[in-house]
């Protein structure tokens, strides 16, 4: 009799420990978040998912945060600013009743080195920073990359008509500055953030002008980006003057030749350089990039 009732319990019990247990159902939507994962400084980017009944945004810090809802982030869209980055993002939606979460976004900023001026040409530096000309001198003014974009360089307070490009030529005193954009955020206008004084020595006899500018495509400069060896070859006549200005304005080759020569840049750090071509007639500036 005991036998038979415990035969019955087992047969009561045994089902219940083997049955398997209750799985969640996933939804049968995945939600995503898209939209521009780099934000440029002083902006914003929208990100957003797909159509859902509702929404709620989390963000985690980077790199080992715990990942919290956002306050009343429940909209389709998040707007997220330059100075919350990086971060990541994700979204929980839910449609018919069912809740899915997406995988995490790195949301970054961009940074950008400061404004940069090369002076290249022919001056003297006073105790003050001031670069000092004579008559007949001539200062290159060389931006720096990344700024590529919404060039405008300035006299004063006073923008210099047609002085949109990387390179100004100075030959007359003046306050220089200039604005610019780099070619990944257009919108991103940012300035030198101080003047250059370009002021008249008190030399007498001080005639060493460069000449003017000549055509670039009298010129062949390649191949550019460099790795070991830079072939440059200029359509002028008589001897011209090559000088290889690293990105402070330090030359780190010179050298003479006569219609083509080779550059030999294999020991030289990556970076954006300035090669000057002086001849007789006039003077060529390029941006070379060495990358190994």
């Amino acid at each position: 009799m005991k036998a038979t009732t415990l035969f019955c319990l087992l047969a009561g019990v045994l089902p219940s420990l083997i049955r398997p247990a209750t799985v969640q159902a996933q939804c049968v939507f995945d939600p995503v978040v898209t939209g521009n994962l780099l934000v440029c400084p002083e902006t914003s980017t929208i990100l957003s998912t797909q159509s859902y009944d509702a929404y709620q945004w989390y963000r985690r810090s980077y790199p080992n945060g715990t990942a919290e809802p956002i306050s009343g982030a429940t909209d389709s869209v998040l707007s997220v600013h330059h100075l919350e980055t990086p971060v990541y993002i994700s979204v929980l939606a839910t449609k018919d009743g069912c809740s899915e979460q997406s995988p995490e976004v790195l949301v970054d900023g961009l940074v950008f080195l400061p404004v940069t001026v090369q002076s290249l040409g022919t001056f003297d530096i006073g105790n003050n920073g001031e670069h000092i000309i004579c008559l007949g001198d001539t200062v290159f003014f060389v931006l720096s990359l990344p700024y590529t974009l919404n060039i405008q360089w300035y006299n004063g307070p006073d923008p210099i008509p047609n002085a949109n490009n990387d390179t100004l030529v100075v030959t007359a005193p003046g306050n220089f500055s200039v604005t610019a954009s780099p070619g990944d955020c257009p919108n991103y206008m940012t300035s030198l953030g101080l003047q250059i004084q370009v002021v008249w020595g008190n030399t007498p006899g001080c005639t060493t002008g460069t000449g003017a500018p000549l055509d670039p495509a009298l010129a062949a400069v390649m191949p550019n980006p460099v790795r070991s060896s830079l072939l440059v070859a200029i359509d002028a006549a008589g001897p011209v003057d090559l000088t290889l200005f690293n990105a402070v304005g330090q030359a780190v080759r010179h050298q003479k030749f006569a219609v083509s020569t080779e550059l030999h840049t294999y020991d030289l750090p990556n970076g954006v350089y300035t090669l000057h071509l002086q001849t007789g007639q006039g003077y060529l500036l390029r941006q070379v990039v060495v990358q190994h």
